[in-house]
């Protein structure tokens, strides 16, 4: 891979359309020809330790997003069968806690519960 810096594409974006609007195709275009004809552009190379890593943020992104689907889910869930609802900071003891509390009345709240 070759390392192609933005000002230069930039610039032969420009010259290219004449107009300098950037769009996926323009701008591929123009990286493509610093490519092939600057001279002395570096060659670059994926760190394997930088890959791996991102692939560690993006999957801890993912479990946070689960974890707050989860906890909402549950609130929504505890808002239909207990009349007061939950507070908001809920941990998982508490909830499952508020949850043996509650007493089926109707058959809404034995579906809720039994989820």
């Amino acid at each position: 891979m070759i390392g192609v810096p933005a000002k230069l594409s930039a610039q032969v974006r420009v010259f290219a359309t004449g107009n300098g609007r950037k769009t996926d195709q323009v701008d591929a275009h123009s990286v493509a020809l610093v490519a092939l004809r600057a001279p002395n552009l570096c060659r670059v190379h994926a760190d394997p330790d930088l890959v791996a890593l991102g692939l560690l943020v993006d999957r801890r992104d993912e479990l946070g997003r689960a974890r707050t689907q989860t906890i909402n889910r549950m609130h929504r869930l505890l808002l239909d069968v207990v009349p007061a609802g939950a507070k908001k900071y809920l941990s998982a003891r508490q909830a499952r806690e508020l949850v043996t509390t509650v007493t089926a009345r109707d058959r809404a709240t034995l579906v809720c519960v039994a989820r």
